[in-house]
């Protein structure tokens, strides 16, 4: 019945390859263990068996012998066979004539004190016969006589040898099993790394593993690295033939810079998020003689100085940076060239950089009349594509643009905030909002196309000046002011304090801004505080940004390790440009990946982004990890996502 109930517990419960080796090498070795001493104790009492009886033979052949040469005197028979008796460890000697009546006996009957126990005595007691040997009288025969040695001194004998064997022995397979646990983890050394190989795999991390020199092992390694190579080699050429397609379709063939229909999608991504604050400004740079420059200069000439123009553009945009957040630049017709900025300071200063940036590239062209002027506006709250485009355009012709070769034209129509006008204030403000817990959690659904719940996308409201504002009117600020890693920290602890009871039963998406992954106190806070709520961890998904991942692949693939260790996932976010750019992205397990609205809007309108979008999706569902898309609301768009495979769209409020 016992055997049974332990049969099925084994049959119920999932053990390991280890576990099953083990109690397998601790029954081999507890069976040799068993065997070796009951067969050496057997072994012993034979050979104690033996001796004793021999003894009991000689002893009585001697004694035979004496007792056949002396007169048969009784009295000294007596006394011979009591001093032999007497002087030896003797349990009978006993004198019979031939008709077998006793002529002398004499008996041991009392206990020896021994430490051998009873149960040991009934298993191993020995029995041996006694000694016979034959008295004579002259020519005829006096009688027979028996002698029996005292056994209790060979089994004591045998109880202390057992018990040196069994301690022997015991120490032999104490080494055996240190020995065996050695060669047992040398052996499943490999195992370990085909399992963890597996696990990886499963978490869509496509890793190759070192090759065992085990055969059987070694043949399943090579099989699950060369899957891993094959799917590398997959996302390879497909993420080299999606960036030429990309590039290709978003950027200007001669000057590589971003092409109108690209530059307009960002632009109006950029107003969507402008609609509860407005934070950017708009360039437009014109080369007004050009195409009188293109008659006197060859092709050639001419292609080398709109590359050269661009990269002027280029060059100074990143000499200014301290001024702006993000920057992009494109070129929207033949002669003119727009930079869209985000988080920007002073257009005004800007534009003067810019002017002495424009004379000093006219010098070099003096054999040409050269005309650059540019305008430039901030972008309003109620702006649409077509007023911010239309309003720089009318800038840059009411400037008398023909007759000056550099000239600027702006208009200061920034809205001024209506809380704070200076950084000391804002970050008195977002930083009293922190301390005091006056804060709130919003959240954007991420539904998929068959209105499933796949996560919710969680967002962080300040109070300001009494009233609560989303992160997109106080996220420039605090990242001029260095705040962004205090703000994760604190929708971390409001998203504990919330869940730490009962945790959502959907995935929640925590986006964390790059101060806070490049801070390595700052992360490991976060990580270590939430590992202490394991079932709550376990449901969310941290959201990076593209950029951030290309940019600090290293930080980037060890922060994703770290996360998987305490159940949580990683999804990249705002992905577009730079998503081919991520090296071995089937080794860092991704959850999700979040199209940038640049690309979702109007996606039913080009060809061009649909194709790449529709790769994007083959390459990523590949190895598991789901697309969805941000910023689309118009129903042909979302019939068109799906038609290209997207999983989800999040769901703008």
């Amino acid at each position: 019945m016992a055997s049974f109930s332990l049969s099925n517990y084994f049959k119920k419960r999932k053990i390991t390859l280890r576990q099953e080796l083990w109690i397998a090498l601790l029954i081999v070795i507890f069976v040799g263990f068993v065997s070796s001493v009951l067969i050496s104790t057997n072994s012993a009492k034979s050979y104690f068996s033996t001796q004793l009886y021999l003894k009991n033979v000689d002893n009585a052949s001697s004694l035979a012998l004496m007792i056949s040469q002396l007169d048969k005197d009784p009295v000294e028979l007596e006394l011979l066979v009591s001093a032999t008796f007497d002087t030896g460890h003797y349990k009978r000697i006993e004198l019979q004539d031939p008709n077998g009546e006793v002529i002398i006996k004499r008996t041991f009957t009392d206990e020896l004190e021994a430490s051998a126990p009873n149960w040991f005595k009934a298993i191993y007691g020995l029995n041996v016969q006694p000694g016979v040997g034959q008295v004579n009288n002259g020519w005829q025969q006096f009688g027979t006589l028996f002698i029996e040695s005292h056994s209790q001194y060979a089994e004591q004998a045998l109880w202390e040898s057992a018990l040196k064997l069994f301690f022997s022995f015991l120490i032999v397979a104490f080494f055996a099993c240190i020995v065996s646990a050695y060669f047992l983890s040398r052996i499943l050394k490999p195992l370990d790394d085909v399992v963890y190989q597996a696990n990886a795999f499963g978490e869509k991390r496509f890793i190759k593993s070192k090759v065992p020199r085990t055969f059987e092992f070694a043949r399943l390694v090579q099989s699950m690295n060369q899957l891993s190579t094959r799917f590398s080699r997959i996302i390879k050429e497909d993420s080299k033939r999606l960036e030429e397609l990309r590039f290709k379709s978003q950027h200007d063939e001669l000057t590589g810079l971003a092409n109108r229909e690209y530059f307009g999608a960002t632009l109006e991504a950029h107003l969507q998020k402008s609609k509860d604050h407005a934070h950017g400004a708009l360039f437009l740079f014109r080369i007004v003689n050009l195409d009188q420059i293109s008659e006197q200069i060859s092709r050639v000439e001419m292609v080398n100085f709109l590359r050269r123009f661009s990269d002027m553009l280029i060059g100074f945009l990143e000499l200014n940076q301290e001024h702006f957040s993000e920057n992009y630049i494109a070129r929207i017709s033949h002669s003119d060239f727009t930079v869209l900025f985000s988080d920007i300071d002073d257009i005004e200063q800007l534009s003067e950089r810019v002017k002495a940036m424009h004379q000093a590239f006219i010098e070099e062209y003096k054999s040409v009349k050269l005309a650059i002027p540019h305008s430039c506006t901030y972008i309003l709250k109620e702006d649409s594509r077509f007023d911010v485009l239309k309003r720089v355009d009318e800038l840059l012709k009411s400037g008398n643009t023909k007759q000056v070769a550099v000239r600027a034209k702006e208009v200061d129509s920034k809205q001024k905030s209506e809380l704070f006008d200076d950084a000391t204030s804002w970050q008195s403000a977002i930083e009293s909002a922190l301390d005091n817990q006056t804060l709130e959690i919003n959240y954007l659904p991420v539904m998929s196309f068959t209105g499933q719940l796949m996560q919710n996308q969680l967002g962080l409201s300040l109070e300001l000046g009494g009233q609560l504002y989303r992160a997109s009117y106080y996220y420039q600020w605090a990242n001029r002011l260095k705040l962004l890693a205090r703000l994760d920290w604190g929708l971390i602890k409001q998203l504990v304090s919330e869940y730490n009871v009962e945790p959502p039963n959907e995935l929640i998406s925590v986006e964390l801004s790059a101060q806070t992954l490049l801070d390595d106190t700052a992360i490991a806070s976060i990580l270590t505080y939430l590992s202490a709520f394991p079932e709550l961890a376990s449901k969310i998904c941290f959201d990076i940004r593209e950029s951030i991942a290309v940019s600090e692949i290293e930080i980037f693939k060890d922060f994703c390790d770290q996360v998987r260790c305490m159940g949580a996932k990683v999804a990249l976010k705002r992905v577009g440009p730079e998503f081919t750019k991520i090296k071995k992205i089937q080794e860092f397990g991704l959850e999700m990946i979040k199209i940038d609205s640049v690309y979702g809007h109007n996606i039913s309108y080009s060809q061009d982004n649909q194709t790449f979008l529709r790769g994007v999706c083959t390459l990523a569902h590949s190895i598991g990890i789901k697309v969805v898309a941000q910023g689309v609301t118009s129903q042909d768009d979302l019939d068109t996502l799906i038609n290209l495979g997207f999983d989800g769209v999040i769901k703008e409020s």
